[in-house]
């Protein structure tokens, strides 16, 4: 027959499905999908989803061709190779939210697990944007759940980054959350003023009128909760440019704030939502990243000459850092033998510079007595972003001073790599001196 025995046992049968799709022997049935046709066997499909079998088998059976104008033929190709293997590749969020939508279409749940669970694994600050872009009928609950938790937690920085980049569908979901990291009235303000960009996007004139037009037809702005401002941040927002509040609304809002009125149904405005309560800031979570010791290596000596240190750091998804560990000063051989007090005062600048462009992204100066021979943390005001597949320079700065006398900091040779949370942490330590070598920067702290 021109087969082996020990060929076909050694074949799976998906293997020999497979080589039917790829051959198209005894191929019954035609797509034509976005002018791009596809061979196909009846029995298989029909198997594998009950639209196919109610396609080719039930009353409104057809031979003739049959036409798909709302997948891509790469998607269709995919979802063919899964039913005949049982397997999928999927590459990126909106490969996984399109096969979710032609696993939908054609009743193939496994298939809409995969999806589903592939987005839920690869969720992250880059892209969650665009998983909420998607209308409600592209969404499953749980996933839904935990995108719109982690917009929420940084909703501060991904606002003000991405105004052009969400859409009416993805603002609802934010405006309907009851917990956000972000102060009431700075929401109000990036709603009002994301009308204006909606209307340039949709060619839509932009003045007063059409703008809220677009926040009251979108059911937005009765989500934004005026009367859980204060009256300070309600004349901030009124007298903002790009304030969308009409002057009798601003002044229901303020008799509302300055009575503390119950409301009642003779006392209501149907553009003001009714809610009083502030919403409610969530807690992020942090996770350590230790640089494990590898060697020794010899003291760091920071003088007039050389006065800094870089860590330069890289990370294959974006995050937020917020604490940085460092050694304090060797304790001075005259301190051992004067039985001088253990500790000192350390003035030590932090600069987070983009390497791409020497762009400074935060500045911090820490100022603080410290014990000698110890670890110092450093903890920053404000999150720092970190755009994955980005060199950052961590530098640490001593002032300068003629009259500065030579310190030395104990250090080892760290691990160069973190792996951790899906996370991976690249690190490259430089000094000024030729003379010194080894990691300054033992650890930090960041959130996904």
């Amino acid at each position: 027959m021109g087969y082996k025995m020990g060929e076909l046992r050694n074949n799976s049968l998906y293997d020999r499905v497979n080589k039917l799709l790829v051959s198209y022997e005894w191929s019954d049935c035609t797509f034509l999908v976005c002018d791009k046709k596809f061979k196909a066997h009846k029995l298989i499909l029909g198997i594998s989803s009950p639209v196919f079998e109610a396609m080719f088998y039930g009353p409104l059976s057809t031979n003739s061709e049959i036409v798909i104008t709302d997948i891509e033929p790469e998607i269709f190709q995919q979802l063919l190779n899964y039913i005949y293997t049982d397997k999928v590749e999927i590459s990126s969020i909106e490969e996984a939210f399109e096969l979710l939508y032609v696993s939908r279409k054609y009743l193939l749940d496994h298939l809409s697990e995969v999806c589903i669970k592939y987005v839920q694994s690869n969720v992250n600050i880059d892209n969650v944007i665009t998983i909420l872009n998607y209308p409600d009928y592209m969404q499953d609950k749980q996933l839904l759940s935990s995108s719109l938790r982690l917009f929420c937690e940084h909703a501060a920085y991904l606002l003000k980054e991405n105004k052009r980049n969400i859409t009416s569908f993805c603002l609802q979901k934010i405006l309907t959350s009851d917990n956000m990291n972000i102060p009431e009235k700075e929401l109000i303000k990036f709603t009002f003023e994301w009308s204006t960009y909606y209307c340039e996007m949709n060619n839509i004139p932009v003045d007063f009128t059409n703008r809220r037009d677009v926040l009251i037809k979108n059911g937005l702005f009765q989500l934004l909760r005026f009367l859980s401002l204060s009256a300070n941040n309600l004349d901030e927002i009124v007298t903002n440019a790009n304030s969308l509040l009409l002057p009798q609304e601003f002044e229901y809002i303020k008799k509302m704030l300055n009575e503390c009125s119950v409301l009642c149904t003779n006392n209501i405005m149907d553009t003001i939502s009714t809610v009083m309560i502030p919403r409610n800031p969530l807690k992020l979570q942090w996770y350590l990243c230790h640089r494990s010791p590898v060697r020794s290596a010899t003291p760091a000596i920071i003088d007039s000459t050389h006065n800094y240190v870089l860590c330069k750091l890289k990370t294959n998804k974006s995050i937020f850092i917020n604490y940085l560990n460092i050694p304090s000063r060797m304790t001075p051989v005259l301190n051992f033998c004067n039985n001088t007090p253990k500790q000192y005062h350390e003035n030590v600048s932090i600069s987070l510079i983009c390497a791409s462009d020497n762009s400074v992204i935060a500045q911090y100066r820490y100022n603080n007595n410290v014990d000698y021979d110890s670890n110092i943390d450093i903890e920053f005001k404000q999150p720092c972003f970190i755009k994955k597949d980005n060199w950052y320079k961590i530098c640490f700065h001593w002032p300068r001073d003629d009259n500065m006398f030579s310190f030395s900091y104990g250090i080892q040779c760290r691990d160069t790599a973190y792996t951790s949370n899906r996370i991976y942490l690249e690190f490259e330590d430089v000094f000024s001196s030729s003379d010194n070598y080894g990691s300054f920067l033992r650890g930090l702290k960041f959130c996904l």
